[in-house]
Protein backbone atom coordinates (compact mmCIF):
# COMPACT_ATOMS: atom_id res chain seq x y z
CA UNK A 1 0.00 0.00 0.00
CA UNK A 2 1.19 3.72 -0.55
CA UNK A 3 2.52 5.39 2.06
CA UNK A 4 2.20 9.17 2.98
CA UNK A 5 3.29 11.21 5.35
CA UNK A 6 1.90 11.90 8.85
CA UNK A 7 4.17 13.18 11.33
CA UNK A 8 7.86 14.30 11.79
CA UNK A 9 8.83 11.00 10.77
CA UNK A 10 6.52 10.03 8.35
CA UNK A 11 5.23 7.16 10.23
CA UNK A 12 3.24 6.03 13.62
CA UNK A 13 3.85 2.87 15.42
CA UNK A 14 0.15 1.13 16.47
CA UNK A 15 0.54 -2.31 18.29
CA UNK A 16 4.10 -2.78 18.23
CA UNK A 17 4.06 -2.61 14.17
CA UNK A 18 5.04 0.29 11.77
CA UNK A 19 2.10 1.55 9.71
CA UNK A 20 1.31 4.53 7.36
CA UNK A 21 -1.35 6.75 7.51
CA UNK A 22 -4.36 5.88 5.56
CA UNK A 23 -4.43 7.27 2.20
CA UNK A 24 -8.15 7.40 0.69
CA UNK A 25 -9.42 4.09 -1.91
CA UNK A 26 -10.74 6.18 -4.12
CA UNK A 27 -6.71 7.74 -4.42
CA UNK A 28 -5.45 4.48 -4.20
CA UNK A 29 -7.35 3.42 -7.28
CA UNK A 30 -6.56 6.55 -8.96
CA UNK A 31 -2.98 5.81 -8.59
CA UNK A 32 -3.16 2.51 -9.41
CA UNK A 33 -5.17 3.35 -12.42
CA UNK A 34 -2.57 6.24 -13.62
CA UNK A 35 0.61 3.81 -13.72
CA UNK A 36 -1.12 0.36 -14.87
CA UNK A 37 -2.56 2.21 -17.66
CA UNK A 38 0.16 3.84 -18.55
CA UNK A 39 2.08 1.26 -18.66
CA UNK A 40 -0.27 -0.57 -20.84
CA UNK A 41 -0.43 2.53 -23.33
CA UNK A 42 3.59 2.99 -23.66
CA UNK A 43 3.64 -0.75 -24.18
CA UNK A 44 1.08 -0.51 -26.98
CA UNK A 45 2.53 2.73 -28.54
CA UNK A 46 6.32 1.15 -28.49
CA UNK A 47 4.62 -1.73 -30.01
CA UNK A 48 2.90 0.48 -33.03
CA UNK A 49 6.32 2.05 -33.82
CA UNK A 50 8.68 -1.33 -33.85
CA UNK A 51 6.19 -3.12 -35.99
CA UNK A 52 6.01 0.50 -37.90
CA UNK A 53 10.09 -0.04 -38.79
CA UNK A 54 8.89 -3.92 -39.75
CA UNK A 55 5.97 -2.80 -42.21
CA UNK A 56 7.98 -0.20 -43.81
CA UNK A 57 11.05 -2.71 -43.90
CA UNK A 58 9.23 -4.87 -46.01
CA UNK A 59 7.39 -2.40 -48.29
CA UNK A 60 11.08 -1.29 -49.47
CA UNK A 61 10.81 1.98 -48.29
CA UNK A 62 14.29 3.74 -47.85
CA UNK A 63 15.56 4.10 -44.45
CA UNK A 64 16.04 7.97 -44.77
CA UNK A 65 12.54 8.25 -45.78
CA UNK A 66 11.21 5.62 -42.95
CA UNK A 67 13.38 8.00 -40.86
CA UNK A 68 11.51 10.99 -41.70
CA UNK A 69 7.90 9.06 -41.72
CA UNK A 70 8.72 8.40 -37.93
CA UNK A 71 9.98 11.40 -37.19
CA UNK A 72 6.69 12.85 -37.51
CA UNK A 73 5.41 11.62 -33.99
CA UNK A 74 7.93 13.84 -32.26
CA UNK A 75 6.98 16.80 -34.26
CA UNK A 76 3.32 16.03 -32.93
CA UNK A 77 4.43 15.39 -29.35
CA UNK A 78 6.18 18.60 -29.45
CA UNK A 79 3.81 20.65 -30.49
CA UNK A 80 1.04 19.11 -28.69
CA UNK A 81 2.28 18.92 -25.21
CA UNK A 82 2.21 22.13 -24.36
CA UNK A 83 -1.31 22.47 -26.16
CA UNK A 84 -2.69 19.64 -24.23
CA UNK A 85 -1.31 20.42 -20.57
CA UNK A 86 -2.46 23.84 -21.03
CA UNK A 87 -5.75 22.77 -21.70
CA UNK A 88 -5.95 19.77 -18.86
CA UNK A 89 -4.89 22.75 -16.35
CA UNK A 90 -8.56 24.21 -17.76
CA UNK A 91 -10.63 21.47 -17.83
CA UNK A 92 -9.54 18.67 -16.01
CA UNK A 93 -6.59 15.70 -16.40
CA UNK A 94 -9.22 12.69 -16.93
CA UNK A 95 -10.71 14.25 -19.51
CA UNK A 96 -6.86 14.18 -21.78
CA UNK A 97 -5.20 10.80 -20.30
CA UNK A 98 -8.66 9.19 -21.46
CA UNK A 99 -7.84 10.94 -25.05
CA UNK A 100 -4.55 9.67 -25.46
CA UNK A 101 -5.45 5.83 -26.20
CA UNK A 102 -8.78 6.55 -27.76
CA UNK A 103 -5.68 8.74 -30.57
CA UNK A 104 -3.53 5.70 -30.71
CA UNK A 105 -6.01 3.25 -31.34
CA UNK A 106 -7.44 5.37 -34.40
CA UNK A 107 -3.66 5.56 -35.71
CA UNK A 108 -3.02 1.87 -35.20
CA UNK A 109 -6.09 1.24 -37.31
CA UNK A 110 -5.53 3.72 -39.66
CA UNK A 111 -1.99 1.81 -40.30
CA UNK A 112 -3.35 -1.49 -40.48
CA UNK A 113 -5.14 -0.45 -43.82
CA UNK A 114 -2.76 1.74 -45.71
CA UNK A 115 0.67 1.36 -47.48
CA UNK A 116 0.55 5.23 -48.55
CA UNK A 117 4.15 7.18 -47.20
CA UNK A 118 1.15 10.70 -46.99
CA UNK A 119 -0.80 8.37 -44.57
CA UNK A 120 1.45 6.71 -43.06
CA UNK A 121 2.61 10.52 -42.10
CA UNK A 122 -0.57 11.27 -40.44
CA UNK A 123 -1.07 7.81 -38.65
CA UNK A 124 2.24 9.01 -36.78
CA UNK A 125 1.59 12.17 -36.03
CA UNK A 126 -1.92 10.50 -34.49
CA UNK A 127 0.59 8.84 -32.46
CA UNK A 128 2.13 11.44 -31.22
CA UNK A 129 -1.14 13.59 -29.90
CA UNK A 130 -2.00 10.55 -28.41
CA UNK A 131 1.47 11.18 -26.19
CA UNK A 132 1.27 14.85 -25.76
CA UNK A 133 -2.37 14.51 -24.51
CA UNK A 134 -2.06 11.54 -22.13
CA UNK A 135 2.10 12.56 -20.70
CA UNK A 136 1.87 16.15 -19.77
CA UNK A 137 -1.76 15.42 -17.82
CA UNK A 138 -0.83 12.28 -16.26
CA UNK A 139 2.40 14.25 -14.76
CA UNK A 140 0.20 17.21 -13.86
CA UNK A 141 -2.81 14.71 -12.36
CA UNK A 142 0.35 13.06 -10.20
CA UNK A 143 1.06 15.82 -9.11
CA UNK A 144 -2.06 17.44 -7.97
CA UNK A 145 -3.53 14.26 -6.74
CA UNK A 146 -0.29 14.31 -4.10
CA UNK A 147 -0.03 17.58 -2.95
CA UNK A 148 1.37 17.38 0.74
CA UNK A 149 2.11 13.65 0.30
CA UNK A 150 5.82 14.09 -0.53
CA UNK A 151 6.77 10.03 0.35
CA UNK A 152 3.65 9.27 -1.82
CA UNK A 153 4.39 11.01 -4.55
CA UNK A 154 8.25 10.37 -4.81
CA UNK A 155 6.18 6.19 -5.16
CA UNK A 156 4.64 7.48 -7.80
CA UNK A 157 6.62 9.24 -9.88
CA UNK A 158 9.16 6.67 -9.71
CA UNK A 159 6.78 4.20 -10.64
CA UNK A 160 5.73 6.20 -13.60
CA UNK A 161 8.66 6.37 -14.44
CA UNK A 162 9.38 2.66 -14.68
CA UNK A 163 6.05 2.59 -16.99
CA UNK A 164 8.47 4.23 -19.73
CA UNK A 165 11.44 1.29 -19.48
CA UNK A 166 8.79 -1.37 -18.49
CA UNK A 167 6.40 -0.61 -22.13
CA UNK A 168 9.51 -0.62 -23.82
CA UNK A 169 10.56 -3.91 -22.54
CA UNK A 170 7.16 -5.76 -22.90
CA UNK A 171 5.94 -3.89 -26.08
CA UNK A 172 9.22 -4.83 -27.91
CA UNK A 173 8.65 -8.50 -26.96
CA UNK A 174 4.84 -7.87 -28.05
CA UNK A 175 5.73 -6.24 -30.94
CA UNK A 176 7.92 -9.49 -32.31
CA UNK A 177 5.32 -11.88 -31.40
CA UNK A 178 2.03 -10.07 -33.07
CA UNK A 179 3.96 -9.36 -36.51
CA UNK A 180 5.01 -13.10 -36.57
CA UNK A 181 1.69 -14.32 -36.46
CA UNK A 182 -0.15 -11.58 -37.84
CA UNK A 183 1.34 -9.79 -40.88
CA UNK A 184 -0.03 -11.25 -43.29
CA UNK A 185 -3.24 -9.79 -45.40
CA UNK A 186 -6.70 -10.73 -43.75
CA UNK A 187 -10.25 -9.50 -43.91
CA UNK A 188 -12.28 -8.41 -40.37
CA UNK A 189 -15.84 -7.31 -40.80
CA UNK A 190 -15.94 -6.48 -44.30
CA UNK A 191 -12.55 -4.18 -44.01
CA UNK A 192 -9.32 -5.32 -45.58
CA UNK A 193 -6.32 -5.36 -43.14
CA UNK A 194 -2.75 -5.08 -44.87
CA UNK A 195 -1.30 -6.24 -41.53
CA UNK A 196 -3.93 -7.20 -38.98
CA UNK A 197 -0.98 -6.50 -36.59
CA UNK A 198 -1.44 -3.47 -36.17
CA UNK A 199 -5.49 -3.62 -35.50
CA UNK A 200 -4.63 -6.16 -32.76
CA UNK A 201 -2.56 -3.55 -31.12
CA UNK A 202 -5.30 -1.17 -31.17
CA UNK A 203 -7.28 -3.68 -28.65
CA UNK A 204 -4.38 -2.74 -26.04
CA UNK A 205 -4.73 1.12 -26.50
CA UNK A 206 -8.52 -0.19 -26.25
CA UNK A 207 -6.98 -1.73 -22.74
CA UNK A 208 -5.37 1.01 -21.35
CA UNK A 209 -8.81 3.06 -22.35
CA UNK A 210 -10.69 0.75 -20.35
CA UNK A 211 -7.98 1.16 -17.29
CA UNK A 212 -8.15 4.45 -17.00
CA UNK A 213 -11.79 4.63 -17.48
CA UNK A 214 -12.31 2.07 -14.68
CA UNK A 215 -9.96 3.90 -11.77
CA UNK A 216 -9.59 7.27 -13.11
CA UNK A 217 -11.09 10.09 -10.83
CA UNK A 218 -10.34 13.74 -10.89
CA UNK A 219 -9.07 15.62 -7.79
CA UNK A 220 -9.40 19.24 -7.64
CA UNK A 221 -7.08 20.92 -5.04
CA UNK A 222 -7.32 24.41 -3.99
CA UNK A 223 -4.66 26.52 -5.00
CA UNK A 224 -2.93 28.82 -3.02
CA UNK A 225 -3.28 31.72 -5.44
CA UNK A 226 -5.75 32.37 -8.08
CA UNK A 227 -5.83 30.04 -10.87
CA UNK A 228 -5.86 33.42 -13.11
CA UNK A 229 -2.57 34.44 -11.85
CA UNK A 230 -0.93 31.13 -12.40
CA UNK A 231 -2.25 31.24 -16.13
CA UNK A 232 -1.20 34.66 -16.79
CA UNK A 233 2.28 33.76 -15.21
CA UNK A 234 2.92 30.33 -17.16
CA UNK A 235 5.05 31.81 -19.96
CA UNK A 236 6.89 33.78 -17.52
CA UNK A 237 7.81 31.20 -15.81
CA UNK A 238 8.78 29.36 -18.40
CA UNK A 239 11.40 31.77 -19.80
CA UNK A 240 12.68 32.70 -16.18
CA UNK A 241 13.19 28.64 -15.72
CA UNK A 242 15.29 28.57 -19.46
CA UNK A 243 17.00 31.91 -18.52
CA UNK A 244 18.52 30.06 -15.60
CA UNK A 245 22.41 28.97 -16.24
CA UNK A 246 21.54 26.05 -14.11
CA UNK A 247 18.97 24.79 -17.15
CA UNK A 248 20.58 26.11 -20.40
CA UNK A 249 23.76 24.92 -19.85
CA UNK A 250 22.33 21.66 -18.88
CA UNK A 251 20.00 21.31 -21.88
CA UNK A 252 22.34 20.15 -24.28
CA UNK A 253 22.79 17.17 -22.85
CA UNK A 254 19.19 15.72 -21.85
CA UNK A 255 18.77 16.79 -25.55
CA UNK A 256 21.45 14.73 -26.64
CA UNK A 257 20.75 12.02 -24.61
CA UNK A 258 17.14 11.98 -25.87
CA UNK A 259 18.37 12.39 -29.57
CA UNK A 260 20.47 8.87 -28.49
CA UNK A 261 17.11 7.11 -27.68
CA UNK A 262 15.53 8.22 -30.67
CA UNK A 263 18.39 7.16 -33.02
CA UNK A 264 18.36 3.82 -31.73
CA UNK A 265 14.35 3.10 -30.88
CA UNK A 266 13.42 3.91 -34.17
CA UNK A 267 16.02 2.74 -36.83
CA UNK A 268 17.49 -0.64 -35.20
CA UNK A 269 14.88 -2.45 -35.61
CA UNK A 270 15.06 -1.77 -39.49
CA UNK A 271 18.34 -2.39 -39.50
CA UNK A 272 18.70 -5.75 -37.79
CA UNK A 273 15.52 -7.39 -38.88
CA UNK A 274 15.90 -6.07 -42.65
CA UNK A 275 16.94 -6.81 -45.88
CA UNK A 276 19.62 -4.40 -46.16
CA UNK A 277 23.45 -5.50 -45.95
CA UNK A 278 26.57 -3.61 -45.05
CA UNK A 279 30.37 -4.83 -45.94
CA UNK A 280 31.83 -6.28 -42.99
CA UNK A 281 28.78 -5.53 -40.48
CA UNK A 282 27.26 -8.99 -39.25
CA UNK A 283 24.63 -7.64 -37.27
CA UNK A 284 22.39 -6.04 -40.24
CA UNK A 285 19.69 -8.09 -41.17
CA UNK A 286 21.08 -11.28 -39.00
CA UNK A 287 18.02 -10.96 -36.65
CA UNK A 288 14.37 -11.90 -36.92
CA UNK A 289 11.82 -9.81 -35.77
CA UNK A 290 10.88 -12.48 -32.66
CA UNK A 291 14.34 -11.95 -31.36
CA UNK A 292 14.92 -8.58 -31.47
CA UNK A 293 11.74 -8.10 -29.65
CA UNK A 294 13.23 -10.48 -27.14
CA UNK A 295 16.85 -8.94 -26.76
CA UNK A 296 15.36 -5.21 -26.41
CA UNK A 297 12.88 -6.45 -23.99
CA UNK A 298 15.66 -8.22 -21.98
CA UNK A 299 17.61 -5.46 -22.22
CA UNK A 300 14.85 -3.34 -20.74
CA UNK A 301 14.49 -5.81 -18.20
CA UNK A 302 18.59 -5.02 -17.14
CA UNK A 303 17.97 -0.97 -17.72
CA UNK A 304 14.95 -1.35 -15.16
CA UNK A 305 16.60 -3.18 -12.82
CA UNK A 306 19.77 -0.45 -13.14
CA UNK A 307 17.33 2.27 -12.42
CA UNK A 308 15.54 0.75 -9.19
CA UNK A 309 19.55 0.36 -7.81
CA UNK A 310 20.08 3.74 -8.84
CA UNK A 311 17.43 5.04 -6.68
CA UNK A 312 18.37 3.61 -3.40
CA UNK A 313 21.98 5.09 -3.89
CA UNK A 314 20.95 8.09 -5.72
CA UNK A 315 21.19 10.70 -2.91
CA UNK A 316 24.40 10.11 -1.70
CA UNK A 317 26.32 11.86 -4.87
CA UNK A 318 26.57 14.29 -7.02
CA UNK A 319 24.21 14.19 -9.71
CA UNK A 320 26.53 15.66 -12.39
CA UNK A 321 28.80 12.73 -11.62
CA UNK A 322 26.36 10.32 -11.97
CA UNK A 323 25.36 11.91 -15.08
CA UNK A 324 29.24 12.01 -16.29
CA UNK A 325 29.80 8.43 -15.04
CA UNK A 326 26.90 6.76 -17.18
CA UNK A 327 28.04 9.17 -20.29
CA UNK A 328 31.48 7.18 -19.61
CA UNK A 329 29.51 4.12 -19.58
CA UNK A 330 27.56 5.08 -22.75
CA UNK A 331 30.75 5.26 -24.71
CA UNK A 332 31.84 1.98 -23.79
CA UNK A 333 28.77 0.84 -24.95
CA UNK A 334 29.29 2.28 -28.51
CA UNK A 335 32.82 0.63 -28.65
CA UNK A 336 31.27 -2.92 -27.40
CA UNK A 337 28.18 -2.70 -29.96
CA UNK A 338 30.69 -2.13 -32.56
CA UNK A 339 32.77 -5.15 -31.93
CA UNK A 340 30.01 -7.23 -31.90
CA UNK A 341 29.27 -5.65 -35.23
CA UNK A 342 32.14 -6.69 -36.87
CA UNK A 343 32.98 -9.81 -34.47
CA UNK A 344 32.65 -12.26 -37.33
CA UNK A 345 32.34 -15.46 -34.65
CA UNK A 346 29.06 -15.56 -32.81
CA UNK A 347 29.82 -18.64 -30.89
CA UNK A 348 33.00 -17.21 -29.52
CA UNK A 349 34.12 -16.37 -26.05
CA UNK A 350 34.93 -12.82 -26.97
CA UNK A 351 30.92 -12.63 -28.37
CA UNK A 352 29.82 -14.04 -25.18
CA UNK A 353 32.28 -11.60 -22.88
CA UNK A 354 30.91 -8.59 -25.56
CA UNK A 355 27.34 -9.51 -24.57
CA UNK A 356 27.91 -9.46 -20.75
CA UNK A 357 30.10 -6.33 -20.96
CA UNK A 358 26.96 -4.98 -22.56
CA UNK A 359 24.31 -5.93 -19.80
CA UNK A 360 26.92 -3.94 -17.08
CA UNK A 361 27.06 -0.88 -18.95
CA UNK A 362 23.37 -1.06 -19.37
CA UNK A 363 23.15 -0.78 -15.78
CA UNK A 364 25.63 1.96 -15.46
CA UNK A 365 24.24 3.76 -18.35
CA UNK A 366 20.57 3.64 -16.13
CA UNK A 367 21.78 6.22 -13.55
CA UNK A 368 21.38 9.17 -16.41
CA UNK A 369 17.65 9.25 -15.85
CA UNK A 370 16.64 9.47 -12.81
CA UNK A 371 20.12 11.63 -11.82
CA UNK A 372 18.65 13.87 -14.68
CA UNK A 373 15.23 14.39 -13.42
CA UNK A 374 16.29 14.62 -9.83
CA UNK A 375 18.43 17.59 -10.62
CA UNK A 376 15.23 18.82 -13.16
CA UNK A 377 13.30 19.01 -9.68
CA UNK A 378 15.98 20.35 -8.05
CA UNK A 379 15.97 23.22 -10.20
CA UNK A 380 12.07 23.74 -10.17
CA UNK A 381 11.77 24.34 -6.47
CA UNK A 382 11.88 27.80 -7.18
CA UNK A 383 8.30 27.10 -8.64
CA UNK A 384 7.09 24.95 -6.05
CA UNK A 385 3.18 26.19 -6.91
CA UNK A 386 3.87 25.07 -10.63
CA UNK A 387 5.66 21.76 -10.50
CA UNK A 388 3.94 20.23 -12.70
CA UNK A 389 3.55 22.78 -15.62
CA UNK A 390 7.77 22.86 -15.21
CA UNK A 391 8.07 19.22 -15.09
CA UNK A 392 6.32 19.39 -18.37
CA UNK A 393 9.70 20.41 -19.62
CA UNK A 394 10.36 16.79 -19.80
CA UNK A 395 7.97 16.24 -22.56
CA UNK A 396 9.78 19.05 -24.68
CA UNK A 397 12.93 17.71 -24.23
CA UNK A 398 11.43 14.26 -25.06
CA UNK A 399 10.01 15.33 -27.81
CA UNK A 400 12.87 17.15 -29.68
CA UNK A 401 15.67 15.23 -28.89
CA UNK A 402 13.77 11.83 -30.15
CA UNK A 403 12.93 14.14 -33.41
CA UNK A 404 16.53 14.52 -34.10
CA UNK A 405 17.45 11.38 -33.20
CA UNK A 406 15.45 9.93 -34.86
CA UNK A 407 15.29 12.13 -38.15
CA UNK A 408 19.06 12.39 -38.34
CA UNK A 409 19.17 8.25 -37.62
CA UNK A 410 17.54 7.78 -40.65
CA UNK A 411 20.40 9.24 -42.86
CA UNK A 412 23.43 8.03 -40.76
CA UNK A 413 21.81 4.40 -41.31
CA UNK A 414 21.03 4.61 -44.96
CA UNK A 415 24.64 5.38 -45.28
CA UNK A 416 26.66 3.18 -43.63
CA UNK A 417 24.02 0.78 -41.13
CA UNK A 418 24.72 0.38 -37.49
CA UNK A 419 28.08 1.77 -37.97
CA UNK A 420 26.34 4.82 -38.71
CA UNK A 421 24.07 4.77 -35.52
CA UNK A 422 27.11 4.20 -33.45
CA UNK A 423 29.05 7.34 -35.03
CA UNK A 424 26.35 9.37 -34.77
CA UNK A 425 25.26 8.60 -30.63
CA UNK A 426 28.90 9.08 -30.08
CA UNK A 427 28.34 12.94 -31.39
CA UNK A 428 25.68 13.07 -29.38
CA UNK A 429 27.70 11.93 -26.31
CA UNK A 430 30.46 14.03 -26.91
CA UNK A 431 27.59 17.16 -26.28
CA UNK A 432 26.74 15.17 -23.45
CA UNK A 433 29.99 14.92 -22.31
CA UNK A 434 30.75 18.92 -22.62
CA UNK A 435 27.48 20.17 -21.37
CA UNK A 436 27.74 18.16 -18.15
CA UNK A 437 32.06 19.05 -17.82
CA UNK A 438 30.61 22.99 -18.05
CA UNK A 439 27.78 22.19 -15.75
CA UNK A 440 30.10 20.64 -13.17
CA UNK A 441 32.32 23.44 -13.01
CA UNK A 442 29.81 26.08 -12.45
CA UNK A 443 28.87 24.35 -9.43
CA UNK A 444 31.83 24.60 -7.92
CA UNK A 445 30.92 28.33 -7.12
CA UNK A 446 27.47 29.10 -5.44
CA UNK A 447 25.40 31.29 -7.91
CA UNK A 448 22.22 31.68 -7.74
CA UNK A 449 20.20 28.96 -9.71
CA UNK A 450 17.42 32.02 -11.64
CA UNK A 451 18.87 35.36 -12.56
CA UNK A 452 17.89 38.33 -10.38
CA UNK A 453 15.62 40.43 -11.15
CA UNK A 454 15.94 44.75 -12.14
Amino acid sequence: MLGVKTDSNSKRRVSGKWRWSRVSSPLVRSLAAVIVGSLILRLASHATGQMLQFYMGEMRISIKTAGFVTSSFFIAELLGAPIFGALSDRYGRRLFILLGPVLGAAGVQLTSVTVVIGVLVITRLLEGLSTASSIPATLGYISEATVGRPYLRARVVGLFELTLVGGIAIGAKVAGDLWRHFDKPAVALGIKLISPAFSLNALIYIASLAVFAWGLRDFRRRAKRPERRLKGEGLGHYKRLLRSRTVWMFIPAWLAIFSIVGIWINNSARLLTGGDRYVGQVLTGSINPTAFGNGQAALAVFFAAGLLCWSFVLGRYRKTNVMLMATFALFAMLFTVFGLNHLQSSGSIFHYLLLGSLLIEVLALSGFTPAALTYLADVTEGFAQDRGSIMGLYSVFLGVGQLLGSASGGYFAQRNGIDGLLLLSALFGGVTAVSLLALRRQEQAPISPFPQSG
